[in-house]
């Protein structure tokens, strides 16, 4: 739908432009500085769209050229970016297992040690008795 509303378009404009054409037959002097010359009116208007479209297209490039070069570029950066962020979370992933291994070694150093106090508690309590009935004898 869009390509027949352009086509439509392109042809009024077409129309538009030959009906202007005709109107402006006469020919008209023309100078440039160091020589002038005469031209239709039509041919003088031409030329001047043509040109400003040719400026219009050339700044349009420049324009899209530069806006391309920064999107590539802050694709590289947003990249790098996502690179410096993976490689600091690996490093606190590996910091947390460290301080993580660090402290179940201290609990497991905590733990056998609880354990060898309980064992030690439980032979005095079973000693203490046997010790009490032999002093009482």
């Amino acid at each position: 739908m869009k390509k027949q509303w352009g086509t439509i378009v392109a042809l009024i404009l077409i129309v538009i432009v030959a009906f202007f054409a005709v109107l402006n037959v006469e020919s008209v002097p023309v100078s440039f500085g160091f020589t002038e010359v005469a031209w239709p009116l039509i041919m003088i208007i031409l030329g001047s769209l043509f040109i400003g479209a040719l400026t219009t297209v050339l700044i349009s490039v420049s324009t899209t050229y530069k806006n391309k070069k920064d999107l590539k570029n802050s694709q590289k950066e947003l990249e790098n970016a996502e690179k410096r962020k993976e490689e600091a979370l690996a490093q606190l992933r590996a910091d947390y297992a460290e301080k993580l291994s660090e402290k179940d070694q201290i609990i497991s150093e905590k733990a056998d040690k609880i354990t060898s106090l309980e064992k030690e508690l439980i032979s005095r309590m079973t000693q203490t008795p046997a010790n009490s009935t032999e002093q009482i004898k």
